[in-house]
């Protein structure tokens, strides 16, 4: 048996064994970036929330300064409240879900415990 023969038993035979090992399929990374996607502008809705507010005549109720001061104040609340929310909608029972609920707290946890903070630290707040 010539080498090239060899190599291609040997992958035939283990591809079985590899197999298990990569489950990170591409369907999973879109659920993934999807879960990103949709927290992504959801954050951006908090970020224009007083325009919005403007639009329905609600401007004077509604300041995006607090906002961001109340849930730089109150991290860890905020990330299990957006959890209760991203896993209460998406649920757990079907892998595709769970991928995509798990983007969205890679997004969440970035945005509460680094964007928020870091923002407040360069315009010389107090980051608690």
């Amino acid at each position: 048996m010539n080498r090239a023969m060899l190599l291609a038993v040997v992958v035939c035979l283990s591809a079985p064994a590899f197999a298990h090992a990569s489950m990170f399929t591409p369907t999973a990374s879109s659920s993934f970036f999807a879960g990103i996607g949709l927290w992504s502008v959801i954050w951006s809705g908090v970020y224009k929330i007083e325009k919005v507010a403007k639009m329905f005549g609600l401007g004077r109720f509604v300041n995006k300064e607090l906002i961001l001061e109340w849930i730089n104040g109150n991290r860890v609340v905020t990330l299990l409240t957006t959890e209760v929310f991203n896993f209460g909608v998406h649920g757990i029972e079907n892998p595709n879900s769970t991928v995509f609920a798990l983007g969205g707290t890679a997004m969440n946890f970035i945005m509460i415990f680094v964007v928020i903070p870091v923002r407040f630290f360069i315009r010389g707040r107090r980051s608690t």
